[in-house]
């Protein structure tokens, strides 16, 4: 496992191979077979039926991002996303940096909102309000909005402050993670932040390593499913050969 997180957060020039891989009913086992099915699954898959993507979408600019909201929770969850964000960074290699609530043009709004106010914060932050339909009883959502081309412009996260400490927590690491190109959840992958029913609080293997393919530097925005699939059992078999 250790040589997995190294060569997962250090190689970003490797060449790739081409080969294939399907997605049916349960998970393979094990090895590179059970990252590319779940590659696919959170990927290509969403959380909002009618929101797959055909298409590779990702970040390749500066994240700058601001805490809107409740500002007691702004502050007391502050450490917390800078944290999620120093966990996620080495698998994206993208630079991530806050900014003041009046800096123009961020990339990245965390709004934290309360039970009552979850849906009329997420249309006040959403290019249209049909984007949030269906969220309001959400524990945490996110949005993101993309250039044709797959390249993210923009994203918003709104999280209930409502909950428990331990739910933020998990909720930020989720929605952060889902918000740089990885949208689905899944019950059967294990263990993952993209699990619902896990409640991760730290990155799995499974997780880095759906980063880790994502932001590949051959893995461009507007990459077709086919195209990527390929790409990523290349870059699985690099990482981890006979794996």
């Amino acid at each position: 496992m250790v040589r997995w997180i190294q060569v997962l957060a250090l190689c970003a020039t490797c060449a790739a191979a081409a080969a294939t891989a399907a997605v049916v009913g349960e998970l393979p086992a094990a090895g590179n077979a059970r990252f590319l099915a779940a590659f696919e699954i959170v990927v290509f898959g969403s959380e909002v039926p009618g929101r797959e993507s055909a298409v590779i979408a990702k970040w390749t600019r500066k994240i700058d991002y601001k805490l809107g909201g409740l500002t007691d929770a702004v502050e007391k969850f502050r450490p917390v996303v800078r944290e999620h964000i120093e966990a996620i960074a080495p698998y994206t290699g993208l630079e991530y940096g806050e900014v003041a609530a009046d800096a123009p043009d961020e990339a990245l709004i965390i709004w934290f909102s309360t039970t009552e106010r979850m849906a009329l914060d997420g249309r006040m932050l959403a290019a249209r309000p049909e984007d949030v339909a269906g969220m309001q009883d959400a524990n945490c959502f996110f949005l993101t909005y993309a250039r044709p081309g797959g390249e993210f412009v923009r994203a918003r996260i709104v999280v209930n402050s409502d909950h428990s400490d331990d739910q933020i927590h998990h909720c930020l690491l989720e929605e952060l993670t889902q918000s740089m190109g990885l949208p689905n959840d899944d019950p059967r992958l294990v263990p993952s932040i993209f699990n619902d029913a896990m409640k991760l609080q730290e990155l799995s293997l499974m997780d880095k390593v759906l980063l880790r393919l994502v932001y590949d530097p051959r893995m461009a925005p507007g990459t077709a499913r086919a195209d990527a699939m390929a790409l990523a059992a290349g870059i699985l078999a690099e990482l981890n050969p006979g794996g």
